[in-house]
């Protein structure tokens, strides 16, 4: 009966370290997807890493500029979008138990995400729903709040 019991525990293990690895290769992958976002758009960085705001369209006269803006901001609004999918699956994976290594990291750099992006903190202020509310254990309330106050 121990051998069993032996056998079971070494078996868990087994199956929860291919667990953590596969989940943690597919966190990697969006991560390295949102890379590439800012390998190819290099002009989305300050608004998401140096809190910078975007420019206000409505307040641009030349049509040309506008444009420019607008498009500047539907780009911005669209990577904010995708890193808030990437941040909801990753407090998904840490909420089943199924990602705990580096979970300190990952968390500190949602964290640190929100403080830098003006852009990202309005994303989801706007669609809070979306992201589970705003309730202690939403992303808003774990990891952006305040951050993003003021924003």
């Amino acid at each position: 009966m121990a051998a069993t019991l032996i056998a079971a525990a070494y078996q868990y293990l087994g199956i929860r370290s291919t667990l953590e690895s596969s989940t943690a290769s597919s966190l990697y992958a969006q991560q390295q997807e949102i890379d590439r976002i800012f390998v190819d758009n290099v002009d989305l960085q300050p608004y998401f890493w140096h809190r910078q705001e975007l420019p206000d369209a409505a307040a641009i006269r030349d049509p040309a500029a506008k444009q420019e803006a607008q498009q500047l901001a539907g780009r911005a609004e669209a990577t904010a979008h995708r890193i808030l999918d990437h941040f909801a699956h990753l407090k998904y994976q840490m909420g089943t138990q199924a990602f705990t290594s580096e979970k300190t990291d990952w968390e500190a750099y949602m964290r640190r995400s929100f403080a830098d992006s003006p852009v990202l903190c309005r994303a989801l202020r706007d669609d809070r729903e979306a992201f589970g509310g705003t309730g202690p254990d939403s992303l808003w309330g774990r990891y952006a709040a305040e951050s993003c106050r003021g924003s």
